[in-house]
């Protein structure tokens, strides 16, 4: 088997959360497995990333606002197709 190395990231507690009931909703073993799914997904698609690039460039507190936002759409279930998503203004979540 081949060496796995650590590596640490830094996440909001709104975003951390979030990972955490969207991992075992979607039956991951843990959220750990989830990012690593992603990363796979992301590796075999090389597709842009468009809305999620931008998000990346807000400012820390626009972002925290932002994961906030993301948890509260967790946790009330609501969901979104890619093709809405591209089109999303991140303060109408």
């Amino acid at each position: 088997m081949a060496a796995s190395r650590t590596k640490t990231f830094r996440l909001s507690h709104s975003l951390a959360d979030a990972l955490e009931l969207r991992s075992k909703e979607l039956g991951y073993a843990s959220a750990t497995a989830l990012v690593e799914a992603l990363a796979r997904y992301d590796c075999l698609c090389r597709s842009g990333h468009g809305v999620t690039k931008q998000w990346a460039e807000l400012t820390p507190v626009q972002q925290d606002e932002l994961d906030a936002r993301l948890l509260g759409r967790v946790l009330k279930k609501q969901g979104m197709n890619a093709a809405q998503a591209a089109k999303v203004d991140w303060r109408m979540l």
